[in-house]
C-alpha cells in the first residue's frame, strides 16, 4: 500500500483521513480547553471553543499543506480564503442572501401563525452583542473550514465532487443533531444548506461566499430576529421572539430551520447558487484538480 506519489505528497485519500483525524481531535481539545477556561458560562464557552476551533484548524490545515501537499505559500488561498479581486462582494453577497432568506422565512410566519416580540437593553447589553457577534463569527469560520475546506477539498479530489458533497453534507447535518429540539426536518434542511454552501465553494474555489452566508444566517436568525439558531437561545441578546402555529410553520423549539418556511427558503438558495454567475476567485493551485463536475460561469 502506498501513501504518497512519486515526488513524496500524500494522495488525496491519506490526506483527507488525516484531516478528518485532527479536525475530531481538535474539536474535543477545544471543547476541553474552553471548558477548563470558562466553566459553566455559556456565552464565554461558546467563545472560547469556537475562536480555538476556527485558530487550530487554521494552523492544522496549513501544515498539512506544507508537509503533505508541498504548499509553502498561498496556504490560506489553497484552503479557501483567497485575497483576490471580488471576494469582498462575494462574502456581502452571502451575508446580503442570507438575510432576504431568513427575513422571508420569519415573514410567513407572521402571517400564517405569531410572533410576539420582546426586547432587552441594559447595562452589560453591548458586551453581550460583541460576545455573541465573536461566537457567530468564530463558529462559521470554524464549519466552513472543517465542511467544505481542505478535507472537503481533498475528498473532491479522491472520489469527485458529488461524492465529496454527499459525504460533507451529511456529516453537517449529523453535527447539528447534537443541538436541542433536533428533528428530521432540520435534519434534511441542513443537508440541502450543506450542499449550496459545497457548491458554492466549487463554483468559486472559495469559501467567502459561504462564510458571509453562514454567518449573515445565524446573526439575522438570532440576533436580529430573535429566534432560535438550530435549537440554540443563546444567542437571543437583544430581541427575544416567540413563535406560534402549526409545527410545520414554526419548528417548535428547533426553530425555523425544521419548518417548511425553512426549507423553501433552503432549496430556494441552492436553486440561486447552481444559476449564480459565480466566478473563480483565483487560479488553480497545484493541488487542486483541474475539472469539476460542478462547474462555474464566468462574468
Amino acid at each position: 500500500m502506498t501513501f504518497s506519489d512519486g515526488e513524496g505528497r500524500l494522495y488525496p485519500a491519506w490526506s483527507f483521513l488525516l484531516a478528518a483525524l485532527l479536525s475530531v481531535l481538535a474539536f474535543f481539545a477545544c471543547a476541553y480547553f474552553a471548558g477548563a477556561v470558562t466553566g459553566t458560562h455559556p456565552l464565554r464557552f461558546e467563545v472560547v471553543f469556537r475562536s480555538c476551533l476556527a485558530a487550530v484548524l487554521l494552523a492544522a490545515y496549513s501544515w498539512l499543506l506544507t508537509i503533505a501537499n508541498f504548499v509553502d505559500s498561498h496556504r490560506l488561498a489553497a484552503q479557501g480564503f483567497p485575497i483576490a479581486p471580488g471576494w469582498f462582494r462575494h462574502l456581502a453577497a452571502g451575508l446580503a442572501f442570507s438575510f432576504v432568506l431568513v427575513a422571508v422565512g420569519v415573514l410567513a410566519i407572521a402571517l400564517i401563525g405569531k410572533l410576539s416580540f420582546r426586547f432587552t437593553f441594559g447595562v452589560h447589553t453591548l458586551s453581550r452583542v460583541l460576545f455573541v457577534l465573536m461566537a457567530l463569527l468564530a463558529g462559521s469560520l470554524a464549519e466552513e473550514l472543517m465542511f467544505r475546506g481542505y478535507p472537503f477539498q481533498r475528498l473532491v479530489e479522491a472520489v469527485g465532487s458529488g461524492g465529496a458533497i454527499v459525504v460533507f453534507s451529511a456529516l453537517f447535518a449529523l453535527a447539528h443533531l447534537l443541538n436541542p429540539g433536533a428533528t428530521l426536518w432540520g435534519l434534511i434542511n441542513t443537508v440541502v444548506i450543506g450542499v449550496m454552501l459545497s457548491v458554492a465553494y466549487l463554483r468559486t474555489r472559495a469559501l467567502w461566499f459561504g462564510l458571509g452566508f453562514h454567518f449573515g444566517w445565524n446573526f439575522t436568525l438570532g440576533v436580529i430576529f430573535g429566534l432560535p439558531v438550530s435549537g440554540i437561545r443563546l444567542f437571543n441578546i437583544v430581541t427575544h421572539a416567540s413563535a406560534s402555529g402549526p409545527l410545520w410553520l414554526t419548528g417548535d423549539s428547533y426553530g425555523i430551520e425544521a419548518s417548511l418556511p425553512g426549507a423553501v427558503a433552503v432549496f430556494v438558495a441552492l436553486a440561486i447558487v447552481l444559476r449564480l454567475p459565480l466566478r473563480r476567485l483565483h487560479p488553480p493551485l497545484p493541488l487542486e484538480p483541474v475539472e469539476s463536475t460542478v462547474e462555474g460561469s464566468t462574468d
